[in-house]
């Protein structure tokens, strides 16, 4: 399965001047490489049923964002230009987080075993070795957002 086959972004439309039926799943990105975070921008983005409306380098930006408005998923890496993924998920672990919590998708150079164990502790729902799995983080992302499309019918 390919994840970019129409390679249109997911709010194009095909001449017709209409309406999404429901809105797409809001992406948070937490990446401090900005050319990686450039090529997951782009490669999501033309996806189905998933929109990136945010992106942070850093723990601080990512917090501030996750503080202002409710994401239905969150893609990040563990270490960042300044904290670390972990710490943006414990952010939202906490139990004055204001929003539902979203889907936790980790995608890492870092795919040891001890950040594995600790990811699964916190609850993420997909780990990834960047270097590897690339492929597979961008189809589970569109698994999730074809899950909640259906969901949202």
């Amino acid at each position: 399965m390919s994840a970019t086959e129409n390679n249109l972004p997911s709010h194009a439309t095909d001449g017709a001047s209409h309406t999404p039926e429901h809105e797409p799943m809001k992406m948070l990105l937490v990446e401090d490489s900005t050319l990686l975070r450039e090529v997951l921008f782009e490669t999501i983005n033309n996806l189905h049923n998933v929109s990136v409306t945010g992106t942070a380098a850093t723990r601080r930006k990512a917090i501030n964002l996750l503080d202002e408005a409710a994401f239905d998923i969150l893609l990040l890496d563990i270490e960042l230009a300044e904290g670390t993924g972990f710490e943006v998920i414990q952010h939202i672990q906490k139990a004055d987080y204001p929003f539902k919590q979203p889907i936790l998708i980790m995608l890492t150079n870092h795919a040891h075993p001890h950040y594995r164990n600790l990811a699964k502790a916190l609850g993420v729902h997909y780990f990834f070795d960047k270097s590897m799995d690339f492929d597979l983080a961008i189809e589970a992302i569109e698994l999730e957002a074809n899950r909640f499309s259906s969901a949202s019918h």
